[in-house]
């Protein structure tokens, strides 16, 4: 299934998705829009509420004193003071945020209750143990409910470079088990690499056996701010896939999402989603630049039969609108996560996701052999990806 990641300017885009059925779910974010108008919108149109609602707390903005709150800080449930191990000896305190926040969601009425997250950069932390503590005290105040509960994590990717601590966590997470229901995942990327969609092999090898192994745990899957790479996470088992229409919301990058002090004066760009080459093209230089008598054969190779392919046949680049790139964005990831969703066993799931991606090094191979250079298309993620299901396929005797 494919979850909506709120963000800034979101009610057209979101509305349009809804109309055309083409997610299952909202990942709320109370930074980016207040409760009463989040409430107001879906009472208006009922489509709101034939999907799943869930909502961030967000509550790991205040262990980073420079973070950006935005309406984050109205809130009743986020304390005055930073997050440490200090705030953390006051229990009265917590309990009362911990409260305040179950409040919170059930105003919002949620589908599914997600539990308030705390930043870790390292499996090693001494926040950890915090974070459990507050995991525990929010089950008691929600088991009753009725509804699905869901372990809230963020974890920054260089986490998953130790094994060794990934497994002790994952043990430790076990505990949870008949209690919380599901884990939704997001993992802060590396904003080293310049290339989109870029995962390190034994860093993606060890996200997926962490995926993994929460699905032999029975538990379901939510990973959030995903984008393209995502189908190696359906491949091994996550139920749901949580994206958005900006790359920002594709991609969680603690700079980014203003959590340090970041300055972006970049623009976005307008892509085609090719599922032939799981990448995401650039309309202008990938696409509308090909020569007249290479656009036959390539456009063969690109496009997906979505609703923008004839637009970008026929219309000048600046008369496309971005929004409808957005919606050819969602109809490609709900192409590949059906793929995905029609097989049962992971073997099955990855030998798939293995023939993809062979298949679109080939036509990027192709792409790129016919323009000799110009508007190349890179394949390095690709190969990082067959790479890490390598790693992963022999460390759990796949």
């Amino acid at each position: 299934m494919i979850y909506l990641q709120h963000g800034p300017m979101w009610k057209p885009k979101t509305e349009d998705l809804l109309d055309k059925q083409l997610v299952n779910g909202i990942i709320w974010d109370p930074r980016e829009e207040n409760i009463e108008r989040i409430n107001m919108v879906r009472k208006e149109n009922s489509n709101y509420n034939r999907i799943s609602n869930v909502v961030d707390l967000k509550w790991f903005y205040k262990q980073f004193p420079n973070s950006t709150m935005k309406n984050l800080e109205s809130l009743d449930y986020f304390p005055d003071t930073i997050i440490d191990r200090n705030y953390f000896r006051d229990i009265e305190e917590v309990k009362s945020k911990v409260k305040k926040m179950v409040e919170f969601q059930e105003k919002m009425n949620v589908t599914e209750f997600l539990s308030p997250s705390l930043y870790m950069a390292s499996f090693n932390e001494r926040i950890i143990d915090r974070l459990f503590d507050v995991d525990d005290l929010f089950y008691e105040f929600v088991k009753k409910s009725g509804k699905e509960i869901i372990l809230s994590l963020i974890i920054h990717e260089s986490a998953f470079d130790n094994d060794t601590y990934m497994k002790e966590f994952i043990d430790d997470i076990s505990n949870y088990i008949g209690k919380y229901t599901g884990v939704y995942l997001v993992i802060d990327r590396d904003n080293s690499s310049t290339i989109r969609h870029s995962f390190s092999e034994t860093r993606l090898a060890n996200v997926l056996k962490f995926i993994y192994s929460f699905k032999k745990m029975k538990f379901k899957v939510i990973m959030g701010y995903t984008g393209i790479e995502s189908i190696n996470y359906m491949a091994v088992g996550a139920d749901i896939i949580a994206t958005g229409w900006f790359y920002s919301l594709r991609r969680f990058n603690r700079l980014e999402k203003g959590l340090e002090e970041y300055s972006n004066m970049g623009r976005a760009k307008k892509r085609y989603l090719s599922l032939n080459l799981l990448s995401e093209l650039t309309i202008d230089d990938n696409i509308q630049s090909i020569p007249s008598e290479q656009k036959s054969e390539l456009y063969k190779l690109i496009f997906n039969g979505n609703s923008l392919d004839e637009e970008i046949k026929t219309q000048a680049y600046e008369l496309i609108p971005m929004k409808n790139t957005f919606i050819q964005y969602f109809e490609g990831m709900n192409e590949l996560n059906s793929k995905f969703d029609e097989i049962e066993e992971v073997e099955d799931k990855l030998f798939e996701l293995e023939n993809m991606i062979n298949n679109a090094i080939k036509n990027v191979d192709i792409y790129n052999e016919k323009r000799q250079g110009i508007g190349s298309i890179t394949k390095k993620h690709l190969l990082d990806y067959l790479n890490a299901i390598k790693k992963f396929k022999e460390e759990n005797y796949i």
